[in-house]
């Protein structure tokens, strides 16, 4: 469904105009990454749901394509606090210790909710179209800066950029086509938005800026 990709990429422009990646653009030192920490949450609750969504899946179409990201995403979370370990980050704290904000908490209930309760298409939509375009995004503007802070080591920003685009389609081959303006289409331009808006609340938190949903798209034919 190009039109749904489509629609995914607005959003995710609209999140790369926001804060965070503004915020980003102007580190000069690994102090300016300070919302690694919240990461920590993101990289460990979002990889737990997919490993959810796995084993709730009784559709034999899905359970492939599902249990296949759940492993391609398993050894994130420890990859990323070996990372902080390696520089410095966590110093005196514990990984996770750090609460996570409000917003980060929104989008990761949103993200189990997900996988607890949407159909599997829907699901597709949430959890890899958006939620993975939306990585793909975050990695590849970090990886630059991190190679200019002479910090980018190890394995988990270098994966990350490498397989998020993958990623972001698998399992949509699976879901029905469906034309923009149709119900059920409806249902999945309002999870690409429900998506979209959370995440650019998230990580706008994670640089101290608070931001308003993103711009809904009108619907078309």
């Amino acid at each position: 469904m190009q039109w749904l990709l489509d629609y995914s990429e607005n959003y995710r422009a609209q999140l790369r105009r926001g804060p965070f990646f503004t915020n980003l653009s102007r580190a000069d030192r690994p102090n300016d990454l300070r919302w690694v920490h919240q990461l920590v949450h993101q990289s460990r609750e979002f990889t737990q749901a997919l490993c959810l969504r796995h084993s709730l899946c009784r559709d034999k179409r899905f359970q492939p394509v599902f249990a296949k990201h759940a492993v391609e995403e398993a050894g994130h979370p420890d990859e990323l606090i070996a990372w902080m370990k390696e520089h410095g980050f966590l110093k005196g704290v514990e990984p996770g210790s750090v609460p996570a904000t409000l917003e980060t908490m929104n989008t990761l209930s949103f993200c189990w909710r997900s996988a607890m309760r949407d159909p599997h298409d829907v699901q597709v939509v949430a959890l890899n179209v958006l939620s993975e375009g939306v990585a793909f995004d975050f990695y590849n503007a970090v990886v630059p800066i991190l190679k200019k802070l002479k910090i980018h080591t190890g394995r988990y920003w270098g994966v990350h950029a490498d397989v998020d685009m993958h990623h972001l389609t698998m399992g949509l081959d699976l879901c029905e086509e469906v034309a923009p303006n149709s119900p059920k289409g409806q249902l999945y331009h309002r999870t690409l938005w429900q998506s979209a808006t959370l995440y650019h609340q998230m990580l706008g938190s994670w640089v101290g800026e608070r931001v308003e949903p993103v711009k809904l798209l009108a619907q078309t034919n």
